[in-house]
């Protein structure tokens, strides 16, 4: 008894947090809100009661078989409605019942399966999409601290284990619990003991199916999401560091990595489909027991008419009560199984729950310009305990070209992000023009273009690629004449075979890393920005490549504010403004020359990169 109990409340406190998950991850999916739910539950209330036709239809036909009455009971009624009490025109009468009630289920099971199969497989889809913004949308600071195989793990599989196998599970448990408690209803009124004989060999097989089951099901879906993470770990450096991967002869580790993690995926999903059957073998098993002990019930406390019926009537139920077993026993596994996605997505909703998205809409109507103005900022990183920048105070003048120089981890990176908006400071602030950038991130980024160190191409267009966000049909094939002159283009695109519908390979394998850099600045210019940032954008160039892109910016000079952050001091010899950073701060401000004149660790740096 106490062991009973413990089962019971186990099962509940598992069912009621099953619950409470789906509830949390139901923002991810808007569908999920509305009457569906009620309505699916009144459409399986209706195959419940379609099934529960059917098989009571049965009962006036085997009494028409075993007794060849045709005056009493149901017969009769039906021979008097018929007008004829012949025995075959009966027959083919109730047969014809039966063979309709069947029928009109089986249309009315797949039309319901259907559109429940649509709702879910939309939740699926929106649940995915709605998780890629909210990790997109996401702070800059937390995006740097997740692992990219765990947020494909979690949008690739946790959201379909939560919506199909869970969500969709549930709802089918309860369509097939509800067709077999109707079907019991019908076989209680027509044998009361035999149905509680069957009831309790089944529902006790059951029950310790399903008890002995679950921690081997458990654990086989543990194993296979934590192997999926180790596969995308293994996969990704492969692919999308090919190169490293090349020439570092990793490729085989990797493989061998990777193949690795899909065994354990396999092993898993060998175990979880094996454990998913078994209990259907296991029924059909016990089925059978049921019906002996049944029959002998029958034999035993009626006559052997009486026990013909009825066992008619309970081998046309065995032909709807067999395989709902089945299903409900595999859906209970699979429910199961999903539990391990669904508790992930649950605890991933609630992280993004607490932390306010990126809003890419404006919220005003300002346009920035001016000055970029960094006032009195502090900012420390989340895994730091000293500031990177403190009390940092500098300006970034209009219309002029300033770039930004110093040693490793003087800064530099800490102050771009800062400008960018993609981190925001724990102290002071960051104004365009006097006006905080902060309050609207969306009108701030529409000001500004971007050409990071290494250029993210995609595999399409070149077209497609220099207006990087803007739906194919939406570019501006002018705006694209014009940037393609401004980043000197020109010449490359009419070299191309299909000019700027060329497809670059993915991440542009196919381009040098000066034209790939000219695709970024391309990129940039295409938003028609008032400020123009170059992040390292020559670093990784050859001299007479970096030479050309410089010139290339230097032509920009008085179009727009330019602010460079490089390493290279060549890069920035133009530049109208220099900014020294040493330690987080502001050492000396000047051109390259009058920095080379006050600063002596500048000039210390100069003299290392052979610069005259």
């Amino acid at each position: 008894m106490r062991v009973s109990l413990g089962a019971t409340v186990a099962l509940t406190m598992t069912g009621s947090l099953m619950l409470k998950n789906l509830l949390r991850v139901r923002v991810l999916a808007p569908s999920s809100r509305g009457p569906w739910i009620v309505l699916a539950i009144l459409g399986s209330i209706a195959l419940a009661g379609l099934d529960t036709l059917g098989v009571a239809s049965m009962l006036p036909l085997m009494q028409v078989l075993t007794s060849q009455d045709t005056t009493s009971g149901i017969p009769g009624e039906v021979s008097r409605w018929l007008g004829t009490d012949d025995l075959q025109a009966l027959v083919v009468s109730l047969a014809g019942v039966v063979a309709i009630a069947f029928l009109i289920k089986s249309v009315v099971f797949v039309a319901f399966r259907w559109w429940l199969l649509g709702r879910t497989t939309r939740l699926t889809a929106e649940a995915s999409a709605e998780l890629m913004r909210r990790y997109v949308l996401s702070p800059y600071t937390l995006h740097k601290e997740r692992s990219l195989p765990e947020i494909y793990r979690n949008i690739g599989i946790a959201v379909p284990q939560a919506f199909n196998q869970v969500g969709l599970g549930i709802l089918t448990l309860v369509a097939d619990l509800l067709t077999l408690a109707a079907l019991a209803l019908v076989l209680l009124v027509v044998s009361p003991l035999a149905t509680l004989v069957a009831v309790l060999v089944l529902a006790t097989a059951s029950l310790l199916v399903q008890r002995s089951m679950k921690p081997a099901l458990m654990k086989a879906s543990e194993d296979i999401a934590s192997a999926d993470i180790s596969g995308w770990a293994a996969l990704m450096p492969g692919l999308d560091g090919f190169r490293e991967a090349r020439l570092t002869s990793s490729a085989t580790s990797l493989v061998d990595a990777f193949l690795d993690a899909k065994m354990k995926v396999a092993h898993g999903q060998r175990r979880t489909a094996i454990l998913s059957e078994v209990p259907k073998y296991v029924l059909e098993i016990t089925f059978i027991i049921a019906i002996v002990a049944m029959t002998v019930v029958l034999f035993s406390t009626g006559t052997p008419e009486e026990a013909l019926v009825t066992l008619g009537v309970f081998a046309a139920a065995s032909l709807r009560m067999l395989p709902t077993l089945n299903r409900v026993t595999a859906t209970a596994s699979s429910i199961r199984a999903g539990t391990v996605g669904l508790d992930i997505l649950a605890r991933v909703t609630d992280e993004f729950q607490a932390i306010a998205p990126h809003n890419e809409s404006r919220v005003s109507h300002h346009e920035y310009e001016g000055d970029i103005d960094l006032d009195g900022v502090v900012y420390t990183y989340p895994s730091a305990t000293n500031p990177v920048l403190d009390g940092l105070t500098l300006r970034i003048s209009h219309g002029e070209t300033t770039a930004l120089v110093g040693a490793s981890g003087a800064g530099k990176s800490t102050v771009l992000d800062l400008v960018l908006g993609l981190i925001t400071p724990q102290a002071g602030a960051v104004r365009v023009g006097g006006h905080l950038i902060a309050d609207d991130l969306a009108a701030w980024y529409e000001s500004v273009g971007v050409v990071p160190q290494e250029v993210y191409l995609t595999n399409t267009s070149l077209r497609e690629n220099i207006a990087y966000g803007v739906p194919r049909a939406e570019i501006d094939d002018r705006i694209i004449a014009d940037v393609l002159s401004e980043a000197q283009l020109e010449a490359f695109v009419r070299e191309l075979p299909e000019g700027l519908d060329t497809v670059l390979g993915e991440r542009g394998v196919r381009l040098s890393g000066g034209q790939r850099q000219r695709v970024g600045i391309a990129r940039a210019l295409y938003r028609r920005p008032k400020f123009l940032v170059l992040d390292e954008a020559t670093s990784a160039l050859d001299n007479v490549t970096e030479s050309q892109i410089t010139r290339t910016i230097d032509a920009l000079r008085g179009r727009m504010t330019v602010l460079i952050v490089a390493h290279r001091l060549s890069t920035v010899r133009s530049a109208s403004q220099i900014i020294y950073l040493a330690n987080g701060k502001v050492e000396s401000v000047g051109t390259f020359a009058q920095l080379r004149a006050s600063s002596p660790q500048f000039e210390e740096l100069v003299q290392l990169g052979q610069l005259t």
